[in-house]
């Protein structure tokens, strides 16, 4: 199977490499096509630099988002290309996915609680409405201590704002 996975620099983009390095190991037959895209730059950082120095920049942290997963893919002896795409991450995964051909998009998320995730995105949902790939999507962790932090300080933090209005009032 050909499978586009999206990587960055997160612990949660390593899931589908270990999910494809245990399908190897099970003997399947099984390419790997490695994106990390990056967000384009802003107008003013655009007009203050040139369009060399942001295609490095660019590439330098495609490099570094994408280091562990060549590194593992290598170990395991499983075929891979990497490729780098700067645009709407949503939009560049499944233009690419589309365009090679591929059977299966992995992408690796990170869990959180479900308050979090009204307020959160979700880049699988956004890549499966622009595609007709197949995704699977590979959850990671659990719901942390910064998370239920977040929490409880929005809670304090809407309860002190309706004290300032009602003591205004």
């Amino acid at each position: 199977m050909k499978y586009l996975i999206p990587v960055n620099s997160s612990k949660a983009a390593m899931a589908p490499i270990e999910h494809v390095v245990a399908a190897k190991r099970r003997g399947a037959q099984v390419e790997a096509l490695l994106l990390n895209v990056q967000l384009p730059f802003s107008r003013r950082v655009s007009n203050l630099s040139g369009e060399m120095d942001r295609e490095a920049l660019h590439a330098e942290r495609s490099r570094s988002a994408m280091a562990s997963a060549i590194e593992l893919l290598s170990r395991a002896g499983i075929p891979f290309r990497a490729m780098t795409d700067v645009g709407t991450p949503a939009e560049r995964i499944a233009a690419l996915a589309e365009a090679q051909r591929v059977d299966q998009i992995l992408m690796g998320v990170l869990r959180h609680p479900r308050w979090l995730q009204w307020l959160l995105p979700s880049m699988p949902q956004a890549v499966v409405a622009l595609t007709d790939v197949p995704v699977l999507v590979l959850g990671r962790g659990g719901v942390g201590a910064a998370e239920s932090y977040l929490l409880w300080a929005s809670l304090a933090g809407a309860a002190g704002l309706a004290a300032l209005l009602l003591q205004a009032g």
